[in-house]
């Protein structure tokens, strides 16, 4: 009974944040049972480094799709409980027409969107906000304080339903009186679980704003290869040492700056609350991107597709050329596609020198679309 109450008391616990001229913000626990198709992990489990390092030899191979095998199977109905943690923020004059639901990508957590270093010139939070809008952003199952699965189980169909279900929370009135509308802002894979929503459930939402992205299928082998990915709980066994081995993170500040940001649009500094505030993730994340579908022709609603022009994950150093066209053949029914390139940017996009105006770009968007 004692375990029952407690249980109770925990799933509907909210932490509201110190009040400020600008927003109110609270935190919140939110128990979630969602039902996914997953895929089933079909390698021998990751034991060292060693085995982290032949992991990423096979798969940045050239002929990986025809000589790497990492799954086994599938499993059409898993349902499963979790706890996901979020904040929900609001302007202080009261809650906006539209709601922002921000997806992090892998090796951040929520604190992408309002990180503690300089948040006038990186936190989307607060630049959303003074624009009138609310947020709601969240840690992905498997980081920070939400729950933690086996890194060969957490994958992108499970996120996918994990979002769905908070896009029903925020348009129940969860966190705020009902709003008029819902838009997704996502980043990398962020970005992937969003789009692929649309694909599901086209209706589901109003809008989306998807960044470090691209859908010309660049050379993973680029991007994996330099994040040089280590067991995450061989990295920090003081932060990670519960983990399985199907975490990993990168190996040093050296690799974070190579992925996600592009000399010289950056400051160190951020650069060091990056690599301080690092996130592992699950292998079967980066698996389960690979046949993810994300052609969405049925949603007719306002898409925004924006990376930096040195995004090294998704566009291999220069988004400039590849951005466009293939995200008009994605989002082909879209009444109000735009396509930017933000100059001077890398993949972390939030985290550049002129992340305001990335953020000015996006609200800009959302106006314009009467959202």
């Amino acid at each position: 009974m004692l375990s029952i109450f407690v249980s109770l008391l925990f799933a509907n616990l909210t932490f509201a944040h110190p009040r400020d001229q600008t927003k109110i913000c609270k935190d919140y626990v939110l128990p979630l049972t969602v039902t996914s198709g997953n895929y089933i992990w079909g390698l021998p489990i990751l034991e060292t480094d060693y085995d982290v390092t032949t992991f990423t030899t096979n798969l940045s191979r050239w002929d990986a799709n025809v000589t790497f095998h990492p799954v086994s199977g599938f499993l059409a109905q898993v349902t499963a409980s979790y706890k996901i943690a979020g904040t929900f923020c609001a302007p202080t004059k009261g809650p906006s027409k539209t709601v922002l639901l921000a997806s992090h990508g892998l090796g951040f957590d929520r604190s992408y969107w309002h990180p503690e270093i300089q948040p006038d010139k990186y936190s989307f939070v607060d630049y959303a906000i003074s624009k009138g809008y609310s947020v709601f952003f969240y840690d992905r199952l498997g980081v920070s304080k939400s729950s933690v699965i086996s890194g060969y189980v957490n994958q992108v169909s499970i996120q996918i339903s994990i979002l769905e279900q908070l896009v029903n929370q925020i348009r129940t009135g969860k966190f705020s009186p009902k709003p008029k509308n819902v838009v997704l802002i996502g980043h990398s894979f962020g970005s992937v679980i969003s789009n692929a929503l649309l694909v599901s459930d086209p209706g589901l939402v109003d809008g989306v704003v998807l960044t470090g992205i691209s859908y010309k299928i660049p050379d993973t082998a680029v991007a994996f290869e330099a994040w040089q990915p280590r067991l995450a709980r061989v990295q920090s066994p003081g932060r990670w040492r519960q983990l399985d081995g199907g975490y990993t993170t990168w190996v040093d500040i050296f690799a974070n700056v190579n992925v996600f940001f592009k000399y010289p649009f950056y400051d160190k500094k951020v650069v060091e609350y990056s690599e301080t505030n690092k996130q592992p993730f699950a292998l079967m994340e980066i698996i389960s991107l690979a046949v993810t579908d994300l052609h969405a022709p049925k949603f007719t609603g306002p898409v925004l597709v924006m990376s930096g022009e040195n995004d090294l994950v998704f566009c291999n150093g220069d988004c400039s050329p590849i951005l466009e066209e293939p995200a008009r053949d994605i989002f082909n029914a879209s009444k109000n596609l735009e396509v930017y390139v933000q100059p001077g940017s890398g993949h972390g996009i939030n985290y550049s020198l002129n992340a305001t105006g990335t953020f000015g770009v996006i609200t800009h968007f959302l106006a314009t679309s009467g959202l």
